[in-house]
């Protein structure tokens, strides 16, 4: 049995942390503290009903099962309402951040309307992140961005990313640039070169800072994450991308047909071997609110993961 961990509410005090000049009410739980060398897995959250905890709670399952490495799991919470979120609070092996307030971008005023997450996700979605860069070690090595309905689906999934984050110098390879930025799913809708979706990537943060980057969108142009693919480009520095079939939908035949993934219509992230080893439902939130319009139900999303995790080797529970 691992230590035991103080109830959220009497292990942090709320504090306000300003970001763009407005300041958030947030309260910190630290359960977990690793060396700099161990990956921050920072997953953004928006609990909206049982549907949408039913999707953190597989995707928090999955990351449990499947990440064999020491790590720290941070779950920042965009002001979910407390009935579906605090079950959440006191997991004994995640820093939790709660944040009670609004995301809500400069110069915008909603007046006496309640302000949207669905209408601001991109801005909400990099508040999150930016509150975890600002409480993380900053002597961080590893800092990877997570959507709610991201799931790892294989024991490699977070080796195999980091893998690709090479510096020539150090490793001595023939590559001509440094990788900084390993993620699961290239898009090139916005850029014809493409950008890492920040719905899972992880980027050398001691570079991360050192350009001074952010995960803040600046639509139409840049969604959120993107500036970071940008700037490292920018600055000298590649990035790696799986092949994944949202964009290769061949792929799929690739996939061995035994996977609960082979026939599941979400973006699945191969390996070099043609394993699934990340796989994103895409629109959890709406889909949670009732906005499902095409693709598999989060029933089906849960089933798969759930067959997924009983094929492999036992690692956690609950």
């Amino acid at each position: 049995m691992g230590p035991m961990h103080p109830p959220m509410n009497s292990a942090s005090r709320p504090q306000a942390m300003e970001i763009q000049g407005r300041a958030y009410a947030v309260q910190i739980r630290h359960a977990v503290r690793h060396p700099p060398e161990t990956p921050r897995l920072v997953m953004v959250s928006h609990v909206v009903n049982e549907t949408a905890a039913a999707i953190l709670h597989t995707s928090v399952r999955a990351i449990r099962h499947f990440t064999r490495g020491p790590h720290e799991l941070w779950i920042v919470d965009n002001n979910s309402p407390m009935d579906f979120i605090s079950p959440f609070l006191d997991l004994p092996d995640v820093n939790f951040v709660l944040n009670r307030t609004e995301p809500l971008p400069p110069g915008v005023d909603h007046g006496s309307q309640t302000p949207s997450q669905q209408e601001w996700g991109s801005y909400a979605n990099a508040i999150a992140l930016e509150l975890a860069v600002r409480l993380v070690d900053p002597a961080t090595c590893f800092f990877m961005s997570m959507h709610m309905d991201s799931l790892p689906c294989s024991d490699s999934w977070l080796d195999f990313l980091i893998s690709h984050l090479t510096d020539p110098k150090v490793h001595g390879t023939s590559a001509k640039k440094s990788v900084a930025a390993a993620g699961v799913r290239m898009d090139t809708t916005r850029r014809p070169d493409g950008v890492l979706h920040v719905l899972g990537y992880v980027v050398d943060f001691q570079i991360f800072q050192r350009l001074g980057l952010t995960f803040f969108p600046d639509l139409p142009a840049f969604d959120v994450g993107d500036k970071v693919t940008v700037g490292l480009r920018l600055a000298g520095f590649d990035v790696f991308s799986c092949r994944n079939t949202l964009w290769e939908p061949e792929l799929e035949k690739l996939i061995d047909p035994r996977s609960p993934y082979r026939n599941l219509k979400v973006d699945r992230s191969l390996d070099n071997n043609n394993n699934v080893i990340f796989a994103h439902l895409g629109r959890g939130v709406r889909k949670a609110a009732g906005a499902h319009s095409k693709g598999p139900t989060v029933e089906e999303w849960v089933a798969a993961a759930e067959s997924n995790m009983l094929k492999s080797h036992p690692r956690s529970k609950g």
